[in-house]
């Protein structure tokens, strides 16, 4: 067998007794949640016709501990992994850190989700920001820096594209890491997402002013009309498949830098919603020209790993790649280009 098969079997023996990818069906019967047994099962059934594509992924990876990660993440979506007792205390303990952070009870109610966000002081953790967020979201922000690993870091001084904006504490946090001389180009187009938003930049004004509000999804060509497939402020996803609901105007980065003349980028982070191949795609002379270093998910579509990792491997500009994964269950997982 194969090396990539090869340690993917030996991955799902750490909790069952797997000799062949066949095994790996036989498993599902003994697990009793119906909602995971589903996914699995569908998981098994794409992975039999996908593995070389995510052997693409794993080949590109140089740190064994992140392939053996990749390898963990793939056990676990089969059903054949589970999570370490060790590994759900460690994001808990890290949670509860936020219940001491709260500033007067303040809570902000979203219009179109049952998440309230609390009003958070993080200057005991380093930042000098007051923000509304929900401390699940921020605990992976600033205690495990999701969109900052090794060296694919924002510096002084940096210009970044904040692709995926939501409540805007991505964007000031990245603002107060490129500090005065840095920009900050944050993207988001809905409506109660963008409230929040304004909120936490009238708290923070003195990086807020760093930091420009685009307010357009992105996409691989501007001007393309988009539709709301599924609307719930931090989870809000696009389709190209017209209906009755709201549709958006899009711009792509390479558009928006050209247009507003932005001398350079340094910097892109990326999260919206399975857009980002696309995005990433209307980004081709911007990437090219500068090579910012690079923070997208890749949790969106069980292909993201690979088709975004091979069209960013494809433009020949020597980007190394790197894996991080930010939850239990492996649904907030991150591809960085250096």
């Amino acid at each position: 067998m194969e090396h990539f098969l090869n340690k993917i079997i030996q991955s799902c023996n750490n909790n069952c007794s797997i000799k062949n990818l066949n095994d790996i069906e036989k498993i599902h019967f003994y697990i009793k949640d119906n909602f995971i047994k589903t996914k699995t099962k569908s998981y098994y059934i794409w992975f039999k016709k996908n593995y070389k594509g995510l052997k693409y992924f794993y080949n590109l990876l140089t740190d064994m501990s992140e392939q053996d990660l990749f390898i963990k993440m793939i056990a676990t979506k089969l059903g054949c992994n589970f999570i370490l007792k060790n590994e759900e205390t460690k994001y808990l303990k890290s949670r509860q850190i936020f219940d001491n952070l709260l500033i007067n009870n303040s809570i902000l109610t979203l219009q179109t989700a049952t998440r309230k966000l609390k009003f958070y002081n993080l200057s005991k953790l380093g930042y000098n920001l007051k923000i509304y967020g929900s401390r699940a979201l921020l605990d992976k922000i600033v205690i495990h820096n999701q969109y900052c690993y090794k060296d694919c870091v924002v510096k002084y001084g940096d210009y970044v594209i904040d692709a995926g904006g939501c409540w805007g504490d991505t964007a000031l946090i990245l603002a107060s890491k490129a500090g005065t001389k840095g920009k900050i180009f944050t993207f988001e187009f809905f409506e109660d997402n963008i409230n929040v938003m304004e909120k936490n930049f009238l708290y923070n004004k003195n990086f807020s002013k760093n930091i420009t509000l685009i307010k357009q999804p992105l996409y691989n060509k501007t001007n393309k009309i988009l539709y709301v497939n599924y609307a719930c402020a931090d989870i809000t996803n696009l389709t190209e498949k017209k209906n009755h609901l709201q549709s958006y105007k899009t711009i792509s980065i390479d558009d928006f830098v050209e247009e507003n003349k932005i001398s350079k980028v340094n910097f892109i982070k990326m999260d919206i919603e399975g857009c980002e191949l696309k995005a990433l795609q209307g980004a081709t002379k911007t990437l090219k020209k500068y090579k910012p270093k690079l923070a997208i998910a890749a949790y969106h579509k069980n292909e993201d790993y690979y088709e975004i990792s091979r069209f960013l491997n494809g433009l020949n500009i020597g980007y190394k790649f790197h894996f991080a994964n930010y939850t239990l269950n492996f649904t907030d997982t991150i591809i960085y280009a250096i």
